[in-house]
């Protein structure tokens, strides 16, 4: 028996010891939390090393994007992407291993990732690993690659349906212009309405013109949050515009 308790002291010991440990280390992660290295303290949840600050970095972008798409008060342009997170608050959070995911699996796409998703509504970071916001992403993702050449493409869609520039992006009687409704039924991409409107101004007149207060409203904030993060060739989509349009004239 005292053999048997004395096995047991030890092991005892050793668990408490290596807890002890374990918080030590963590005091040191934060402590030396500015650096973005990988230090000595590891903590595995979920089958994920938390060894640096690959997932409160994660967080922080989240964070950013997610409150310039849902938040009045903040600008992601404005205040150059910062938020006031801190990372002993992070390391409490029993999700942060799905933000070290989130950063392992996009890596530099990440904020490409989370603007795609984001963008269209509010996600918790477990639905942003789903199958649903990766198809969003490649969506996304396909659009930026051939920006130029799929806006083209959608134009020439639209002005072959409806002949006539009047008739695809005007209001008639408060109601929806065709254009607007060819985005809301997602046979079009947000960037080609939000090109019209560069090149046109017509969401100045869709503020004024049309009749509902819920719909348009809402998407018009969406469209222009959006927008600085694309990478639009105006001029040259105005000249390719321009010759398609002026075809149907």
């Amino acid at each position: 028996m005292l053999a048997l308790y004395k096995k047991l002291r030890k092991e005892n010991t050793t668990k408490n010891q290596l807890r002890k440990n374990i918080e030590r280390r963590k005091k040191l992660f934060v402590k030396k939390k500015l650096d973005g290295k990988p230090i000595n303290f590891q903590e595995t949840i979920g089958g994920i090393k938390l060894t640096s600050r690959e997932g409160f970095d994660a967080y922080c972008l989240y964070l950013a994007i997610n409150n310039h798409f849902h938040t009045e008060s903040y600008d992601y342009f404005k205040y150059n992407g910062k938020v006031s997170a801190k990372l002993d608050s992070f390391l409490k959070r029993k999700d942060k291993y799905h933000f070290a995911k989130l950063a392992r699996k996009y890596n530099d796409e990440l904020k490409d990732f989370l603007v795609a998703n984001l963008s269209k509504k509010k996600y918790y970071v477990r639905e942003l690993l789903e199958q649903e916001c990766e198809k969003n992403y490649m969506t996304h993702k396909k659009v930026k690659q051939k920006l130029t050449y799929a806006i083209t493409e959608e134009m020439r869609y639209l002005f072959d349906k409806y002949k006539h520039i009047d008739i695809c992006l005007g209001i008639k009687d408060g109601q929806h212009s065709n254009i607007l409704r060819e985005y809301l039924g997602g046979r079009i991409n947000a960037e080609t309405l939000i090109t019209a409107d560069k090149i046109f101004g017509i969401f100045t007149d869709y503020d004024t013109m049309v009749n509902e207060s819920f719909i348009w409203p809402k998407e018009r904030k969406r469209l222009d949050r959006l927008a600085p993060f694309l990478d639009l060739q105006q001029k040259k989509l105005h000249t390719i515009l321009e010759a398609i349009w002026l075809q149907r004239t």
